[in-house]
């Protein structure tokens, strides 16, 4: 009995389990956070992007030896500590989720010091400074809001543009250039305020974090990342105002503006843009000679209705 619990305690740090025992561990944190986080899918969304970068590193991480026992023992308290940061922090951070990113940091650690010498820890750094994101985020925007709320007036009157571009009736208010009103819907003229967060800083600035932490890991030339993280935030800032606009159509057929389209769209197109940059990324090669071969096939067919 005493050899067969042994070997129940061992076989998932076997050389042949020791990866996918990783991988399991690592995404149960994402998992909780999605239900902790019901209204919201930026907590368990950004672990997530974490746990990715971690899949990529999997060559890296699993070259190095096992953990000492003192740093496997270490390891598990940490990740056993990690579940009750919430009665620690709660009592400054009311507000804090049972189970968030505070939590999910700690326990990175620990499974980290379970399964690899401290001095693979660095690795986890780019997964950790994704979780920083969000905290870092919330405060830059705070200070860019300071500096840049003088400009929402003309944010608001390129989104009023768009919107009468596409055939709705929208105007200014005349007491408040960051105030749109639907005129004509079901319900007659509909208001909205424009804040700073519409203007989708917040997403940019995590999305940037992401892009930082994901060039650092690609071995691409400096030129190629600067091409491809400039195209991945304007990307993103375009899809933000494709999220307002949907609202805005949303709200001028229904009369009213549905609570859940705001409370969700704005992740979903996230986390799709997210998908479809990375993954052109990937392909990043591919796509090159594709388009150096356009001026190639131009000219042959120039070539060939000259010579007709």
């Amino acid at each position: 009995m005493k050899r067969s619990l042994r070997n129940l305690v061992i076989a998932p740090f076997s050389k042949e389990n020791r990866s996918k025992s990783f991988y399991v561990l690592a995404l149960v944190p994402t998992i909780l956070m999605s239900y902790f986080y019901l209204q919201s899918t930026i907590g368990p969304a950004i672990p997530f992007y974490g746990f990715i970068i971690l899949i990529l590193k999997q060559d890296k991480l699993f070259s190095n030896s096992e953990a000492r026992s003192v740093e496997k023992l270490f390891g598990l308290m940490v990740v056993f500590a990690s579940f009750f940061v919430y009665f620690i922090v709660s009592p400054f951070y009311p507000n804090i989720s049972p189970y968030g990113l505070a939590n999910y940091s700690l326990y990175i650690v620990g499974l980290f010091l379970i399964f690899f010498p401290i001095r693979v820890l660095k690795e986890a750094f780019s997964t950790l400074l994704l979780v920083a994101s969000v905290f870092m985020g919330t405060f830059a925007s705070r200070l860019a809001e300071s500096y840049f709320t003088s400009y929402l007036p003309n944010f608001t009157s390129f989104i009023v543009s768009l919107l009468r571009a596409i055939g709705l009736d929208a105007v200014h208010s005349s007491s408040n250039p960051n105030v749109i009103t639907l005129l004509y819907t079901l319900k007659g003229p509909v208001s909205f305020m424009v804040l700073w967060g519409c203007v989708g800083f917040f997403s940019m600035f995590v999305f940037s974090v992401i892009l930082i932490v994901i060039m650092l890991e690609d071995p691409s030339s400096s030129k190629t990342k600067a091409i491809w993280s400039f195209l991945g935030v304007l990307g993103i800032f375009f899809v933000n105002i494709i999220r307002l606009v949907i609202i805005f159509v949303v709200s001028y057929f229904s009369g009213y503006e549905y609570f859940t389209v705001h409370l969700y769209l704005g992740y979903i197109l996230f986390i799709t843009w997210s998908v479809i940059f990375f993954y052109l990324f990937s392909k990043r090669n591919v796509i090159s000679q594709k388009i150096g071969m356009i001026p190639i096939k131009l000219r042959a067919s120039v070539d060939e209705w000259i010579y007709q």
